[in-house]
């Protein structure tokens, strides 16, 4: 098993080399202050352009630099996206393989995304569809670009209805994680990624919550030793989990560990609620719906309440707007659907997964699960009124 609790020796501009364990597994690269190595790793690939994708914000803040680093050397044409969610949408993915195609990209090409998730999954899924499949690679900016996203090789968009639920399986020829570039994320992005390592613990290995206990601060104040050390330890986890199954299609499915719930959240809450904090809360209302299972005992919640809103900080109430109706809608059109009945991601006990139907999803009857999410929608309105009463 293993030490938590032992920090990494990592000096600035070391690179770690990880596998993504796929059958054949993209190179993953990790370390603190490491961008001056990429034009040398970029060098031992041929290609006739690059393609460097990203948001303007991000180009600014980081993105100029290195592109300007990589024009020096290669072809590297510079193209920007919608920001956040707003690029995952079909006009954005058929506005960007049009101009694509007429500025002569070939099976020779390479994209590069240079960004958060939602910037990776584009490009990736752009990068899967055009000629029938051409490279990328992914330099992840944010917690859970780096520590979540780019380890499962899953590109999608949205559509109409909710979440991902267009896309393919597409591996990049290498992901390139650079913590220097998570020092000014904003918290709420960062906590959107330490929640996927929470979730990681809950759903595998409870020594992991151990050190999550001790590592984390609800202020986030971390020095580049102790928040490299923490997204490296972040993605050991994650690791450990799809070694047992890299396509994520059995096992790997714990992943989604309070991702129904929360994908119904965000998508109801259009774009004001972040991916992070949807899943903070629906990991509760999973763990809520657990313990009214028996699966779960009331200090197995407890825990819960606790690494999520004391230790991490994400203490967001659910939205007001929200019924319970519309999140139950909502979840009839989840992405992980395997006929036409809701199945979810439960735990039976903290670091194992609830597997009665063979496949880490469960068939929960509808009435049980309205009737814990009118309690934890009824529970979250009375938070907000003691918010509310609470003089500034």
């Amino acid at each position: 098993m293993m030490d938590w609790c032992q920090p990494v020796q990592l000096k600035p501009g070391q690179v770690i080399k990880l596998s993504t364990e796929l059958e054949k597994p993209s190179p993953f690269y990790f370390g603190h202050e490491i961008q001056k190595h990429l034009v040398a790793e970029l060098s031992n690939y041929t290609f006739d352009q690059l393609f460097f994708f990203t948001e303007k914000h991000l180009f600014e803040l980081y993105g100029k630099e290195l592109y300007e680093q990589l024009s020096e050397k290669f072809n590297c044409i510079l193209e920007f996206v919608p920001t956040g969610e707003a690029s995952k949408y079909f006009p954005i993915l058929e506005q960007v393989c049009e101009n694509l195609i007429a500025k002569n990209v070939s099976k020779k090409s390479i994209l590069l995304s240079f960004g958060g998730g939602a910037v990776g999954n584009i490009v990736g899924l752009v990068a899967g569809l055009i000629y029938r499949g051409i490279r990328f690679i992914e330099i992840p900016t944010s917690m859970t670009g780096q520590t979540d996203s780019t380890l499962s090789n899953k590109q999608a968009i949205n559509g109409r209805t909710g979440k991902n639920h267009f896309g393919l399986y597409h591996s990049p020829i290498f992901i390139w994680a650079d913590t220097k570039y998570l020092k000014s994320e904003p918290h709420s992005s960062k906590r959107s990624g330490i929640i996927e390592g929470i979730k990681n613990g809950l759903i595998s290995d409870r020594t992991f919550l151990d050190y999550l206990e001790t590592a984390l601060n609800p202020e986030l104040n971390f020095s580049d030793d102790q928040l490299t050390d923490l997204a490296y330890k972040i993605i050991l986890s994650k690791l450990e989990i799809i070694k047992e199954d890299p396509s994520e299609k059995h096992y790997g499915i714990v992943l989604e560990y309070g991702h129904t719930f929360g994908h119904a959240i965000e998508w109801l809450e259009k774009g004001n609620f972040s991916h992070g904090q949807a899943v903070s809360i629906g990991m509760k209302i999973a763990a809520e719906l657990g313990k009214e299972m028996g699966l779960l005992s009331q200090k197995d919640v407890d825990l819960h309440y606790y690494l999520i809103e004391d230790k991490l900080g994400f203490n967001d109430p659910l939205p007001a707007t929200i019924t319970t109706q519309q999140l139950m809608d909502a979840m009839i059109a989840d992405n992980k659907k395997t006929g036409r009945d809701i199945r979810f991601v439960l735990l039976n006990g903290l670091g194992k997964c609830y597997n009665p139907e063979g496949d880490y999803l469960a068939t929960v009857d509808l009435q049980l699960v309205r009737k814990v999410v009118n309690n934890f929608i009824e529970n979250e309105r009375e938070r907000l009124r003691s918010f509310e009463c609470i003089p500034s």
